[in-house]
């Protein structure tokens, strides 16, 4: 009985600080002041989206699954032991650890890397609304190492986290490499950050050995309701002595998209996947792969190593959380795959992966 109370009462505050968050995004709109270019294939001249698949027009939508919403059960907190990473990773070595949801820290080439850092207690524009981490992060702030490159794949506040981003501007001073649009969310709040912002198909050479290039994945932006495929989505290719790093985000499945990366870089050395926020599926699924989506990617980009990504940190949608590994590991088995080449750390965990 009390455990039916608690989740109502969590329920409750969840349904009360969605409807403040709701409120906050209304007053947010920015209008399209993010980027001005070329009409392309996937920008009209106002607004971006996915030609092979236009993103459907779903507020009313939205609207239903907010107010019938049925989350599984997350837990308050889970304790999380952080990792002391070193300070450089010389070479074709790659070290690979879960800071948490899509926040990765790559080291290698003595180079360290950071994807979608959030440092912050929640993913939202609120400090009092909005989903809140369960799991601190797997790196203590102070603990990290020097941060040379940031990749932010899209504008989401879960990946786009300017309290974050501020800290890291003040102790590193990174260059940001960020999809067309992003780059002027983040200079109206961090004037003086380096940043460098790509469209698909574009690249930057960093250094010698490292180039990174920005590639499609279906998915949106949005950070208020009125700037909505304002700033472009993508992933990212790090291109590297032992082979390719593959960093998707956030996106819905889409075979051409595996098909069109091993054509242009092979099987990638290491693939980071979405594993979770895909409930309810009747809404979720044009931007997040399912769990099950997520391993038909691993075979569709030729099974190299994969570690899932964005679980078991922010509940961001209706899946419980223990669903994501559970769901992945029951598809691996079904199909008869080594888990081994599926990773799914724990927050704070880190492993290193062969050259290809």
């Amino acid at each position: 009985m009390s455990f039916s109370a608690s989740s109502a009462s969590r329920t409750q505050r969840h349904g009360r600080n969605m409807f403040l968050l709701f409120v906050v995004l209304l007053l947010c709109a920015c209008g399209n002041g993010y980027y001005r270019g070329p009409v392309s294939e996937h920008f009209d001249g106002s607004k971006f989206d996915n030609p092979w698949e236009p993103m459907p027009n779903r507020f009313g939508d939205f609207l239903k699954w907010r107010l019938t919403a049925e989350r599984g059960y997350w837990p308050e907190h889970v304790p999380v032991e952080p990792t002391l990473p070193p300070a450089r990773v010389m070479g074709e070595e790659l070290r690979v650890t879960y800071v948490g949801h899509a926040t990765v820290l790559l080291q290698t080439q003595g180079v360290n890397i950071l994807t979608d850092p959030i440092w912050s207690e929640r993913a939202s524009p609120l400090g009092f609304a909005g989903p809140r981490r369960v799991a601190a992060p797997g790196v203590r702030f102070e603990d990290l190492p020097p941060i040379d490159l940031v990749l932010i794949s899209h504008n989401h506040y879960d990946h786009l986290d300017l309290p974050t981003l501020e800290r890291l501007h003040r102790a590193f001073n990174p260059l940001v490499l960020t999809p067309l649009g992003n780059d002027a969310i983040i200079r109206s709040a961090i004037p003086d950050m380096r940043l460098s912002s790509l469209d698909w198909g574009q690249d930057f050479v960093f250094g010698k050995e490292m180039r990174f290039v920005l590639e499609p994945m279906q998915h949106w932006s949005a950070r208020g309701l009125f700037d909505r495929l304002d700033a472009l989505w993508g992933a990212f290719v790090i291109d590297a002595p032992g082979g390719a790093i593959y960093f998707l985000a956030d996106a819905g499945y889409a075979r051409h998209l595996s098909e069109d990366f091993v054509a242009k870089y092979g099987t990638p050395r290491l693939s980071l996947l979405p594993v979770g926020a895909y409930e309810p599926q009747w809404f979720m699924r044009y931007a997040h792969m399912n769990p099950a989506e997520a391993v038909q990617t691993f075979l569709d980009l030729g099974q190299g190593p994969v570690m899932g990504t964005q679980h078991e940190v922010f509940p961001m949608a209706d899946e419980a959380y223990a669903a994501p590994r559970r769901e992945i590991l029951e598809a691996l088995q079904s199909r008869g795959i080594d888990e081994s080449l599926f990773m799914l750390p724990k927050v704070g965990e880190w492993f290193t992966v062969p050259p290809r």
